[in-house]
């Protein structure tokens, strides 16, 4: 126990100083550009080849390389801009698909400010505490045991990775006099689903060599953009059941409801809607008469994300919600119903489609699901069932595999109901029995594994 008390306290250790280490590193890497470094590296080698000469023109040299590095700071030290800027953010993006918004920015000051930029802050790519812990790099296990021991190309591989969003770069050069303002667009590319804040644009003031550049806070007010999970491809799918779903084509079925091919007319019935009369053969018979149309039903489907973080983990649970954001997004919404169902702190079922609200709400809620380490499957089974008598089909996206799983599966399955299995997984499929008729997804492959269908 003791061991395992020193380890964590060596890992939370190493975390700390790499997140103090890579926060430095950005804020020094803003500011001095490569142009800078390399005059900088030239200077230092000067001084070594001239250190012993008493007049050479490496001393020349190296002191002129000084002074325009000196300058350079200075001028970007020194300058001054009184800047206001807003954002005008769209109400949503997607993971995968750059985000491209409008910031009007204006001069509050009295004298111009000519060529700056600006530049959204905030994207910071540092892990959090949790995940350096329990995220592993892909082949790191065969690394010899100092690289295992200080995790530092661990921490690397979890930099790259990102953090919610990346800047797609800074605006173009703009200059504005005193009290003048513009519009330009900044573009960034969303990493994670969830509510996007963006509350630190940046200023960028370099000196005219472009060897340095003061970087000024802007006065701007935190907004906020929920990111939609990332969407894949899906081919066409025959669920069984009573009917057929067919993505993004026509479905043909059923729930209850007015539409469907004119029949005919006949005689007014006591419950007939009056929407349903037809006044000009009324007017001609002196009897009410009404419109019959062909009875219109629309098929109803279950769709169950498994948000468990048990035995499988965060990166498999992003991927499942991505999954099942993919159904959601390519569901027929004229001609059916869609059931998501899934447990957060209680069992929640949220339903979209024909006639009673739109699938974008859905892939809201999608966006802000959380997973959970504790719970039983007992309740998401009690909900699936108690929906089951008035679904045509159910779709079923477990995010791992593990005997409480399969448990909660075969339970289902022996109520009769129709169900279509996607297990998202790490590496190939492990050979069981248990796992026959479900499609088992790799999460490094999701793509390629979804159109095998």
């Amino acid at each position: 126990m003791s061991e395992i008390r020193q380890t964590r306290a060596f890992d939370r250790w190493l975390y700390r100083n790499y997140h103090q280490g890579s926060s430095a590193s950005a804020f020094v890497r803003r500011r001095v550009q490569p142009a800078a470094w390399l005059l900088m590296g030239g200077c230092g080698a000067s001084v070594l080849l001239g250190a012993n000469l008493g007049k050479s023109i490496v001393v020349v040299l190296t002191l002129l390389v000084f002074s325009i590095l000196c300058v350079a700071f200075l001028w970007a030290f020194l300058r001054q801009a009184r800047l206001s800027a807003w954002r005008e953010l769209p109400q949503t993006g997607a993971v995968g698909e750059e985000l491209n918004y409008v910031v009007t920015v204006k001069n509050e000051g009295r004298h111009p400010v000519r060529e700056f930029y600006l530049r959204e802050n905030g994207d910071d790519s540092r892990p959090t505490e949790w995940e350096f812990a329990n995220l592993r790099e892909p082949g790191g296990e065969e690394r010899n045991i100092f690289d295992r021991t200080f995790a530092f190309y661990r921490w690397k591989w979890l930099t790259e990775r990102g953090g919610a969003w990346k800047g797609q770069g800074r605006s173009g050069a703009l200059e504005l006099v005193g009290g003048e303002m513009t519009k330009v667009t900044l573009a960034l590319m969303p990493r994670r689903r969830g509510v996007l804040r963006l509350n630190d644009l940046r200023a960028e003031l370099p000196d005219p060599l472009g060897l340095f550049q003061r970087r000024r806070a802007m006065l701007n007010e935190e907004n906020e953009v929920l990111i939609i999970p990332q969407r894949y491809r899906l081919p066409n799918l025959d669920l069984g059941g009573r009917s057929e779903l067919k993505v993004g084509g026509e479905t043909a079925s059923t729930i209850r409801g007015e539409g469907g091919e004119f029949m005919g007319l006949r005689e007014y019935r006591a419950g007939d809607s009056l929407r349903k009369i037809h006044w000009k053969a009324w007017a001609r018979t002196g009897q009410p008469i009404v419109k019959e149309f062909e009875e219109m039903r629309f098929p109803r489907y279950g769709l169950v994300l498994d948000t468990s973080l048990k035995e499988s983990g965060p990166e498999l649970l992003e991927e499942a919600i991505s999954v099942a954001a993919s159904f959601v997004s390519t569901m027929d919404r004229e001609s059916c119903l869609l059931d998501l169902m899934f447990v957060r702190e209680e069992p929640e079922v949220f339903t979209a489609g024909r006639g009673v609200a739109r699938t974008d709400g859905l892939m809201e809620v999608l966006a802000r699901v959380e997973g959970s380490d504790g719970g039983s499957y007992d309740s998401l089974r009690e909900l699936v069932l108690r929906y089951a008598a008035e679904m045509t089909a159910c779709v079923l996206v477990l995010s791992g595999w593990s005997e409480e799983r399969e448990g909660f599966l075969n339970r289902l399955r022996s109520s009769g109901l129709e169900i279509r299995v996607y297990v998202i997984g790490a590496g190939e499929a492990p050979d069981e029995e248990a796992l026959a008729g479900l499609h088992w997804l790799r999460w490094e492959h999701l793509q390629e594994d979804l159109l095998k269908g």
